[in-house]
């Protein structure tokens, strides 16, 4: 029997990688998309900042009524600081400014209120009001960057408040946090770990989605396409073991679907030092992430049972359409709600639910997320594989009765 499942898978390998177009998809693609994604993005993003810091935003300033201008003048010399565009309104133009700030013509109004020399000497605080538009970058970005100048004013006014009532400043600090260590002695991270944490959130859904996809893209067309094209049931005439088919056929789309997700990976390490960047980490950090033999080896016993699954789940409505494009249509919503389960785990939190533990291919994802951050346990690891295998091997079961009943096989 193993003899004809290899005979049947040599002859599936050779026909898939002697086909310049398969290889494209299979290879090309997922080692050539993703740097190109990513590097694209991080550019777009590099871009998008720059835009944003060099906008001269247009604000608009009502500075109330001031009998004294002292403190009033260093909240507007600050701004004068700005890269921006400075109109100081009468309050009659306060609610036209508003209107221009939600049409995105204008980015900022600043509302000062009256005599805050006053209210300072008195020791009452007073309210500045700022309005912009969260839905415009250069608002929100001019909205936070006054919001921080202004706070630092209001430090230096309360030192001051405190020297005129002759009272050591130190009373406003009753303690400080990592003023005497530098953030790198603060952070006890393990070398490398950031990026493993990063890699970690976006490898396992690549993986998973192109080892669906592979098997999509080559298991529609090796039974339901051997169907239409009328060679299945010359193949099924021979003397040859029905499940020696199967296994041929199946260890073929394990191999591409493998393929894929191998150049899927190196595409991801090769665009790792964009996404990286976009995500707030350094190359530094990138150098430092290194795989153990071990955590190899709990690759493989993850994804060996996955890959199994998926294509199983692929090959069993290969077997049942009548045609590639029934296939296809077939296999559409199960691909979304994979791609649900996949984005699902991106952002999860540390510590997965119980039932996520032992839901096939939800557990594969989260074993192979902790593979990244290194600090995968052997006990789920196990469950992961264990429940893929179980599941395969059931549905393999079924594809087995379908193959044997032409009726299914060859259903009008």
């Amino acid at each position: 029997m193993f003899r004809d499942s290899l005979i049947i898978m040599n002859k599936e390998l050779k026909r898939l990688f002697t086909d310049r177009k398969m290889i494209f998809l299979l290879v090309l693609v997922p080692l050539l998309i993703l740097p190109v994604m990513y590097s694209v993005m991080g550019y777009m993003e590099k871009v998008r900042h720059k835009d944003i810091s060099e906008y001269e935003a247009d604000i608009f300033v009502y500075p109330g009524e001031q009998n004294e201008t002292s403190v009033f003048d260093r909240f507007h010399n600050e701004l004068k600081e700005f890269n921006a565009k400075l109109n100081i309104i009468p309050e009659q133009q306060i609610d036209i400014s508003k209107d221009l700030i939600t049409e995105k013509e204008s980015e900022l109004l600043i509302v000062f209120p009256d005599n805050i020399q006053k209210r300072f000497g008195d020791m009452a605080p007073f309210d500045i009001q700022l309005y912009y538009n969260a839905s415009s970058d250069y608002s929100s970005h001019i909205y936070y960057k006054t919001r921080n100048s202004f706070d630092a004013i209001g430090d230096t006014l309360i030192v001051e408040r405190l020297e005129r009532m002759k009272l050591p400043t130190e009373i406003l600090s009753p303690f400080t946090i990592n003023k005497t260590i530098t953030p790198e002695e603060a952070n006890l991270a393990k070398k490398g770990s950031i990026a493993g944490k990063l890699l970690g959130i976006l490898l396992p859904f690549f993986i998973l989605i192109y080892l669906f996809s592979n098997s999509l893209t080559v298991g529609t067309d090796t039974v339901a396409g051997e169907k239409e094209r009328g060679t299945l049931a010359i193949l099924l005439v021979n003397q040859v073991d029905r499940l020696s088919i199967i296994v041929g056929k199946m260890l073929s789309v394990i191999c591409a679907a493998f393929v894929g997700a191998v150049s899927s990976v190196a595409g991801l390490i090769i665009g790792s030092r964009f996404f990286i960047s976009m995500f707030g980490g350094s190359m530094k950090e990138m150098k430092g992430f290194v795989l153990l033999a071990k955590d190899y080896l709990q690759f493989a016993i993850i994804l060996i049972p996955v890959a199994m699954l998926v294509v199983a789940i692929v090959m069993i409505l290969s077997t049942y359409a009548r045609n590639i494009k029934e296939a296809q249509g077939m296999i559409m919503p199960v691909y979304f709600v994979v791609m649900i389960i996949g984005v699902s785990t991106m952002r999860m939190s540390e510590t997965p639910s119980t039932w996520m533990i032992y839901t096939p291919i939800f557990n594969s994802l989260i074993s192979l997320k902790s593979i990244f951050m290194q600090n995968a346990i052997w006990g789920n690891v196990l469950i992961s594989a264990f429940s893929c295998l179980i599941l395969a091997g059931i549905l393999i079961y079924y594809m087995l009765k379908m193959f044997k009943d032409e009726r299914i096989l060859f259903r009008i």
